[in-house]
């Protein structure tokens, strides 16, 4: 009877980021009475794309163990809210991107793929994406559509070399070139894309997500923090995510918010927060 408010956190960060906010959201009598909240934890440098087949995994599991009939509206009216990386992951919960990023991974036709049933499950579920359903709105703060900068610097490139992929990855990787010598597009275990490679703007990937529109019916909003907002337009950044990135036109409001990056924690942020829920809210009631 309650509608699962889902929040996913960004790069290097987790759950507790969003603590200033859920204590707030928790504190409204209108939202308590109508909402629960959830969040999503993740490994930050793992590629993106499985990263977001864990989360619409997982979600699809929960509600489907909550509701096996399909008998509660409530979880039909999932919100999810996706910061900084999170929102890429959220995106990707409200779009069919076919057999696009398969495409580009030059692999060869899937069904052909030379693989255990595990492994062929896994790369699956983290290529091709379908939309949820039940999830009818999304909220993008801080969201690099279209990359970040510091993902595409030397910074980002060092941050990338540093992190260290779990062993599933690796090990599903590796079975796949040992498997397929005629795979080309992967030749060494170094060359498998962290996030921060998945969010330069260069990045056959950033450009095919920023690119697919989401799920008719789905309703999408956006919280974008600038630093200086006094300066031109085409100059506003938080310092990791320029406004052009993060701007979508699809979307159904647009917040400018004087703040860094990490906004979550900020009262306007917070207080859009709370006006969207509410107008979901409403909009669920007709």
């Amino acid at each position: 009877g309650l509608i699962p408010v889902v929040f996913v956190h960004g790069t290097a960060s987790s759950p507790a980021r969003w603590a200033e906010m859920l204590n707030e959201l928790l504190n409204d009598r209108d939202l308590c009475k109508a909402y629960q909240f959830w969040v999503f934890t993740y490994n930050t440098g793992n590629p993106i794309l499985y990263s977001a087949g864990i989360l619409a995994e997982n979600l699809q599991k929960t509600v489907q163990e909550l509701d096996p009939d399909g008998r509660d509206p409530a979880l039909q009216k999932v919100v999810v809210i996706g910061h900084s990386q999170g929102g890429l992951l959220t995106k990707l919960t409200v779009v069919d991107s076919g057999s696009r990023f398969w495409d580009a991974s030059m692999f060869g036709p899937f069904d052909e793929l030379r693989a255990s049933p595990e492994t062929k499950e896994i790369i699956r579920r983290s290529i091709f994406f379908t939309p949820l359903p039940f999830v009818k709105r999304v909220i993008f703060i801080a969201t690099p559509h279209g990359g970040s900068f510091v993902a595409g610097s030397w910074i980002g490139r060092l941050a990338g070399r540093l992190v260290s992929l779990p062993f599933r990855i690796l090990d599903t990787m590796k079975e796949i070139i040992t498997l397929n010598p005629q795979i080309d597009a992967i030749r060494s275990l170094k060359n498998i894309p962290r996030s921060t490679d998945d969010m330069d703007p260069k990045s056959s990937f950033i450009k095919n997500l920023n690119s697919l529109p989401v799920a008719p019916g789905v309703t999408t909003h956006s919280i974008i923090p600038v630093k200086n907002p006094d300066d031109p337009k085409e100059k506003w950044t938080d310092g990791v995510v320029n406004y052009g990135s993060a701007h979508i036109d699809s979307a159904a409001s647009e917040l400018i918010i004087h703040s860094r990056h990490s906004t979550q924690d900020h009262p306007q942020t917070i207080e859009e927060v709370r006006r969207i829920l509410l107008e979901h809210l409403r909009g669920s009631a007709d």
